[in-house]
């Protein structure tokens, strides 16, 4: 057996499509029509065909329900944040940055999914090198310890 990525149930597809093209740039590798797979292994599902398919009720779907996140991680953050500045986003919250070190951005796809961006890890690694962090301290600050920090840093 293999894992190929979560699916989500939408309303509108086009919408969606238009959403995770445009605000995470991530490219479709086949269109169905109800059914669509992004490079990463994130799936779309129409709302008809997902009820044709497992027999549901409408009723039964409960859309916002926090429970789940659905990560990315951007090379260049600010300029991610920058670009969305123009978007009808509903943020979770204000852009954060983690005790690790790492910015981060909570916000909703069309359906009240919950979609976290993240900073690139090793563009944070950088950054907070070039903020005068040592090796050591990056690799307790980020937990990521002294040898993945090294090969972050030397690539």
């Amino acid at each position: 057996m293999e894992y190929r990525g979560p699916m989500l149930v939408v309303k509108d597809m086009e919408r969606s499509k238009a959403f995770y093209r445009k605000i995470l740039e991530v490219d479709i590798v086949s269109d169905f029509g109800e059914n669509v797979t992004f490079n990463g292994g994130l799936s779309l599902q129409t709302e008809e065909s997902w009820i044709r398919f497992t027999g549901c009720d409408k009723e039964v779907f409960n859309y916002q329900n926090n429970t789940v996140e659905f990560y990315f991680e951007a090379k260049d953050f600010d300029g991610f944040i920058e670009r969305t500045k123009g978007e009808e986003l509903e943020f979770l919250r204000d852009v954060a940055t983690m005790p690790w070190g790492q910015q981060v951005a909570c916000f909703y796809d069309p359906d009240k999914h919950v979609i976290q961006v993240g900073e690139d890890l090793t563009v944070m690694v950088k950054r907070l090198a070039a903020d005068g962090l040592t090796v050591n301290e990056l690799g307790e600050k980020t937990f990521l310890g002294k040898e993945i920090v090294e090969n972050m840093l030397n690539s």
